[in-house]
């Protein structure tokens, strides 16, 4: 913690303490909320079709275009009428 004092002219001064010790309190918090935050945005973009269109592309060799979306559309059209409907 931060200890408090007085300099020279009767101010008050905030001593901070080594770097190392809050350093490591403060990595051990934030690694798991980056991993946290990171699966969420990995789970997201699975969600909205993002990763798959980013997929879409580097198997076509494509770079992103209202064309090639167009296509990632139809692509996944065709697949979802070739599935066996059930009930």
């Amino acid at each position: 913690m931060s200890q408090i004092s007085l300099c020279g002219a009767d101010t008050l001064v905030r001593e901070t303490l080594e770097a190392g010790a809050n350093q490591t309190k403060v990595n051990t918090i934030l690694a798991p909320m980056i991993r946290s935050f990171t699966l969420l945005v990995a789970a997201l973009r699975e969600i909205f079709d993002e990763s798959a269109y980013d997929r879409f592309l580097a198997r076509s060799q494509a770079t992103s275009s209202p064309t090639a979306y167009n296509n990632f559309l139809r692509e996944g059209e065709i697949a979802k009428a070739r599935r066996p409907r059930c009930c």
